[in-house]
């Protein structure tokens, strides 16, 4: 049975609300949006269970690295059955506290799984658009 609407925004959802406790350095409610055997895959390394995902998270956050941070999350192409679903969406993330600029773009590759507690990533694979890195290089130099 294909995805009823309903299910495709709670995945939408779930995927904000994600993003949400992100910039709101929520660590758990950043962490809680996958299954707990869940994979995150990313640029910095890949992240399996809640503990490896939390340490990651902490750290990153502990770093400065979401500092005055604000994800958009657009262009969402969610497909799938009644119970997994694979969702595709682009990312912007902001600096927001100093005068507005790009930080980096990317790419959400993810599969999320229906669960007694509602959709859940059984995966989340971000891409991090080229640009970034070669901003930083150039600025090395």
């Amino acid at each position: 049975m294909p995805l009823s609407l309903e299910d495709k925004l709670a995945i939408v959802e779930l995927s904000n609300t994600q993003m949400r406790a992100l910039d709101n350095h929520d660590v758990d409610g950043w962490v809680d949006a996958w299954v707990p055997d869940g994979q995150f895959i990313s640029t910095y390394g890949t992240f399996t269970g809640r503990t490896e995902r939390t340490e990651f998270i902490k750290g990153h956050i502990a770093a400065g690295k979401e500092d005055g941070a604000r994800h958009l999350l657009t262009n969402y192409v969610v497909t799938g059955d009644a119970d997994r679903a694979t969702v595709t969406c682009l990312v912007t993330k902001l600096q927001v506290e100093a005068p507005p600029f790009i930080i980096a773009t990317g790419v959400y590759q993810d599969v999320a799984v229906r669960t007694a507690d509602g959709w859940r990533f059984e995966s989340r694979r971000l891409d991090i658009d080229r640009g970034v890195f070669a901003r930083a290089e150039a600025a090395a130099r």
